[in-house]
């Protein structure tokens, strides 16, 4: 009986597999655009063995196309260059049906990734304090129908899949481009200013993302570099065996475990705070753990029949909600994260006068809270009565911390964080669309992994590389300055040094330094725009052949002269400017301890520097803080990035 189940299980989508009308795959849509003179790839699903027919409106002939067996079809068909004339692609199946892309365009496409600071979008969310500087007046000026963009839908897979989730191609307008991620929209207003050409942008990215996550599972597998976050994945995917039911019940229990064990549940102290809260953006700071929000609400009896419906907006990461002691309202599962949180309570459950509701906040990632927005937070009787605002002063107090508790269990489900999931649901099924090159935007989430981050780069690239079918040009970002947790504070410094050596190791890549636009309390910069338009400019100069001065200010060579320092640079063009008084150079013996140093002399591109505390100075560090912020800039505002160095004998 149990193959027959199977059986019946399988035979349904068998079916509608083979029953499936012939079409393009999710990646394409109206308003896409294609890669400009070369052979671009299409392709998508028909009935096994179908005979197609695949017209482009820049083609004088019609291209026959067949199915494969298991329904798939593909095809390269040849683009000419690049314009700002609308073309069509059409579909027609064995009975004659079209189907039809509409209003494409033929120019330069560019695929952005990586983590939070890629996919941050134009539009402010001061909620999540995502700001992006002059977002209200670039989306009120956005009117260009020859940047397109397409956004990649989250996606975490442990195989390979073959279709994205998508919105479908966009077109730049004030109500669309206030959705795609701020650094890619600058990059492409630039690229279309200066080439005059459409551009479009395929933005695959996600927040809190490691590296690993967007390696391929035939990288992670064969090196040994790998072996922890692979080991990681096979727990995941041994936990997958599990029923949903099995896996509440183990979180039940694991959270029973914890608060019973804690040393502080009920010993905290209470203290106010105001919702709606991140904690990690608020005098709280990140809590990882469990937490009591409460507070007191006065009801006049309601009238018969009358439920109390209640909103708390957003859970941030999970957790339980309790009125008068009874469990309201309950979210415990990882992946039904930052659920919204509603729910109804009987009149006869409700008091006259007092009613205590209290909401226990399960953080385990970071952020965590009842984050709002503020609206969403109210209480009301019905549609027809007034709603009462249930944001401002409520009770604050810790019941465990994470680091406390056992690991937590697993849900059997790929995250974000596990390894190859994101290549697998984001960029494997993208690899056969033609692009001229890439954007990467990631690195926070890896920052303490400097010694392996190089290689993984290299790794991340080449197989990239390798499956697009194309040497693409492979550009990315030097993560900014920003204070990280822990006692070790040159962590971030040392990242970015790894990060600097990636362009050393693998050809045809480029990085772009942000040491003057971080933000010490904000991991998520605000100055989107010159991001964007530094790694334009790269792309103009090193992949259009543009005459941009596009390069940062690097050090080539550090010699002693007495109880000086001469440090040389490259890539200063007219020379090197300080702004400000106070430069964070610092000068050591022996390469242990470091002491600061003044700026005696800037020449050109030299610069001399010295420390009364170390009379035989040997080695240099430059701003090796997480948020140190650079001081030093070329003739063309581009700044200097942290280093060390030592002197030549």
């Amino acid at each position: 009986m149990r193959w027959l189940l199977a059986l019946l299980f399988v035979w349904p989508a068998w079916i509608a597999g083979a029953q499936e009308d012939a079409r393009f795959a999710s990646i394409f849509s109206d308003n896409m655009v294609l890669q400009q003179q070369t052979e671009v790839n299409l392709w998508g699903f028909a009935q096994p063995d179908e005979q197609l027919l695949l017209r482009c409106s820049w083609l004088d002939v019609a291209l026959p196309v067949q199915a494969k067996a298991d329904g798939h079809w593909a095809v390269s068909v040849k683009t000419e260059h690049g314009s700002l004339q609308p073309c069509s692609v059409s579909l027609t199946d064995s009975k004659g049906r079209t189907t039809t892309l509409s209003n494409v365009l033929i120019g330069e496409v560019w695929l952005c990734s990586g983590q939070s600071n890629m996919e941050m979008i134009l539009m402010d969310r001061p909620e999540w304090n995502l700001l992006v500087e002059g977002s209200e007046e670039e989306i009120a000026r956005a009117d260009n129908p020859h940047i397109r963009f397409v956004n990649i839908q989250r996606r975490e897979s442990f195989t390979p899949q073959t279709e994205v989730l998508s919105h479908n191609w966009r077109i730049s307008t004030p109500n669309e481009v206030k959705w795609l991620s701020a650094v890619a929209y600058f990059f492409g207003k630039k690229l279309t200013a200066e080439l005059q050409l459409p551009v479009g942008l395929i933005v695959s990215s996600y927040g809190g993302s490691p590296v690993q996550s967007w390696i391929p599972s035939e990288i992670i597998d064969a090196e040994s570099r790998y072996h922890s976050v692979k080991k990681e994945r096979g727990a995941e995917q041994k936990a997958s065996l599990q029923t949903p039911a099995e896996y509440q019940t183990a979180m039940s229990d694991w959270i029973a475990r914890a608060e019973q064990k804690s040393s502080r549940n009920g010993k905290e102290k209470v203290l106010p705070i105001t919702l709606p809260v991140n904690f990690e953006k608020s005098p709280m700071g990140n809590q990882m753990g469990e937490v009591l929000l409460s507070r007191e609400i006065d009801l006049a009896p309601p009238a018969p029949g009358r439920d109390l419906q209640i909103s708390l907006g957003t859970m941030d990461d999970l957790g339980r909600v309790y009125f008068n002691g009874e469990l309201v309202w309950e979210e415990i599962r990882n992946s039904s994260s930052y659920a919204q949180v509603q729910f109804t309570i009987p009149a006869e459950k409700i008091k006259p006068g007092i009613n205590r509701l209290e909401a226990r906040v399960l953080n385990i990632l970071w952020g965590g809270g009842l984050t709002g927005p503020a609206e969403n937070m109210y209480y009301t009787f019905g549609e027809d009565t007034p709603k009462t605002s249930l944001a401002g002063e409520w009770q604050f107090q810790k019941i465990f911390d994470l680091a406390e508790a056992d690991p937590l269990p697993r849900e059997g489900k790929p995250l974000f964080s596990t390894a190859s999931s994101l290549y697998n649901g984001m960029i494997a099924p993208l690899t056969g669309y033609t692009l001229r090159g890439c954007l990467w935007y990631q690195g926070e989430s890896n920052v303490g992994e400097e010694k392996t981050y190089p290689q993984m780069m290299a790794d991340l690239v080449n197989s990239w590389r390798k499956a697009f079918g194309r040497e693409f040009p492979f550009y990315y970002v030097q993560i900014a300055p920003y204070q990280y947790g822990g006692n070790q504070h040159t962590k971030a410094a040392e990242f970015r040094e790894a990060q600097a050596n990636v362009v050393k190791m693998v050809p045809k890549t480029g990085m772009v330094v942000t040491m003057d636009i971080g933000d010490p309390d904000n991991i998520h910069p605000a100055q989107k725009r010159e991001v964007g338009f530094r790694l334009a400019n790269l792309a103009l100069a090193e992949t259009y052949g543009t005459a941009v001065r596009h390069k940062f200010p690097e050090i080539t060579n550090v010699k002693r002269r007495q109880n000086r320092l001469v440090l040389s640079f490259s890539n200063v063009y007219k020379g090197l400017t300080p702004r400000g008084d106070r430069h964070e150079f610092e000068l050591s013996a022996d390469g242990e301890t470091f002491y600061p140093a003044a700026v005696n002399k800037i020449s050109a591109g030299t610069i001399q520097v010295s420390s009364s505390q170390v009379r035989l100075p040997r080695y240099v560090r430059y701003c090796w803080g997480d948020a140190s912020c650079s001081t030093i800039f070329n003739s063309e505002n581009l700044p200097l990035s942290s280093f060390r160095a030592e002197a030549t004998p």
